[in-house]
């Protein structure tokens, strides 16, 4: 009797829910196949050329933190974790020229108190000084639902739970509105005050199990594609994955609730044991508009998920800025977030060093031409580092991401699907399934995680015999 084959999964989608899965089934010892509808791998995380520039330019810079067990777990999976440079806590608030609010605590302490002595001025934050103690009565309350996120704060924007709770305006104003956004990537009076508590719930669990650098931040030294994307492509064609580009998925073959196969876009049918699908919740509607999942109202919810969007120049100037910080938050400007990216990746180019200029929930300037947004961006950068009037801009290049990401919404945690479906065989993973984390490159790989899991839960049970299609 011959030996019995490995199960057959097909994952679709090849962004960084779809590369992980991708990989950790392959890891697994399963036959694998990666569909993605583009021509490329890399989903929202991909590099690309720009002319006059050495080497790739990501989409728009991705900061994460150390509490990002699940993405660091890929980067071991994939052999890239050496290409990662660590950083203290991303808390560094620009007010104006020479004013920047970051880390400050003597260096002789360790590390985990002279964090914590460092970021005392976010309790006692410098706002007026009648308004301090709500600024700490703030903190107290936000702690205390941190701890136990209650399910009823769905039904609130943040915007409305800050006033609820007697939050400042000027606390609001200085530090608590922009850490939602980078938290959230929405507006406080647009996201649910559940997914802000849910989030910092997840980052404290972590911080307290033991993670010392829970709170560090972690930057690419290389291209998002040379760090996820074409490491984890050799890593699946060294398992014999099979990976297919430019074809996406059309329909999914059901006899009896149980997933048979896979219609793809170029015509063919794959027969698989199971199925992930690791699509954004827009692509999704599509599938459920012109194929046999509309017919299950479970993937329903799906539908009312809203993207939200980010906004974001490159900048390339002729001499460095004089930045404390690889990343510091700017306040009162059109842009919110100034990244060093040549300092993130140590290696200054005759092009000139760079700098990413953010916008998070860029709903107010998305649909700006470049030529405008690029003139906001450069004057905001001349409102708080004065040296911008004597450098020469070498280059700029845009980019508008409509769909960065999902908008929290109230109501949010009600649409979020499971990783398994009411279809045998087949599972769903992506930022936006249950998770309960944010829109982040973590939620994705959470997901992944979870998926792989269900995969083979699913397999072990029987019901998808290994070599049965």
């Amino acid at each position: 009797m011959g030996q019995q084959e490995s199960p057959h999964i097909l994952v679709a989608g090849a962004g960084l829910a779809g590369l992980a899965t991708a990989v950790w089934l392959a890891q697994a010892g399963h036959r694998v196949t990666l569909v993605e509808k583009r021509g490329r791998l890399g989903g929202r995380t991909i590099s690309f050329e720009v002319p006059g520039i050495d080497g790739k330019v990501d989409n728009g810079q991705h900061l994460f933190a150390g509490c990002y067990d699940a993405l660091l777990r890929y980067v071991d999976t994939i052999g890239t974790r050496d290409q990662l440079r660590w950083d203290a806590p991303p808390f560094a608030i620009r007010t104006g020229p020479d004013r920047l609010l970051t880390l400050r605590a003597p260096t002789w302490l360790p590390r985990t108190l002279r964090r914590a002595v460092g970021l005392s001025w976010m309790v006692w934050p410098p706002i007026p000084l009648r308004e301090r103690p709500a600024a700490l009565r703030t903190w107290a309350r936000i702690v205390r639902a941190a701890l136990r996120p209650a399910p009823e704060l769905d039904d609130l924007t943040v915007d409305r739970w800050f006033r609820r709770i007697g939050a400042p305006p000027s606390m609001r104003a200085l530090v608590l509105d922009q850490f939602v956004i980078g938290l959230l990537n929405e507006k406080t009076e647009r996201v649910s005050a559940s997914m802000f508590v849910q989030t910092l719930h997840w980052i404290g669990k972590r911080a307290l199990s033991g993670n010392t650098r829970a709170g560090d931040a972690v930057w690419p030294r290389v291209s998002l594609h040379e760090l996820f994307v074409a490491p984890a492509e050799r890593y699946l064609r060294a398992r014999g994955a099979e990976i297919v580009v430019g074809a996406g998925v059309t329909d999914i073959e059901i006899v009896d609730d149980g997933l048979t196969g896979v219609r793809l876009s170029d015509g063919r049918v794959i027969d698989v044991d199971a199925a992930v699908l690791t699509l954004p919740p827009w692509s999704l509607t599509t599938l459920l508009d012109r194929g046999r999942l509309g017919q299950y109202d479970h993937f329903t919810p799906a539908r009312k998920i809203e993207p939200a969007p980010i906004s974001s120049v490159y900048v390339w100037l002729d001499r460095p800025l004089k930045m404390q910080r690889l990343a510091e938050n700017l306040r009162d400007t059109t842009i919110e977030w100034v990244f060093d990216t040549t300092g993130m990746h140590g290696v200054e180019t005759e092009a000139g060093h760079c700098y990413s200029l953010a916008v998070s929930a860029s709903w107010d300037v998305v649909h700006l031409p470049n030529a405008e947004f690029t003139a906001a961006a450069m004057e905001s950068l001349a409102e708080h580092y004065p040296e911008v009037a004597e450098a020469t801009v070498l280059r700029t290049h845009v980019i508008h991401q409509p769909q960065a990401t999902f908008s929290a919404q109230p109501g949010f945690d009600e649409l979020r699907l499971p990783q398994r479906t009411p279809i045998d065989g087949l599972f769903l993973a992506g930022d936006w399934t249950e998770t309960g984390m944010p829109s982040t490159m973590e939620a994705a790989v959470e997901s992944a995680i979870r998926a792989v899991g269900a995969v083979g839960e699913y397999l072990d049970a029987g019901t998808g015999a290994a070599g049965s299609k």
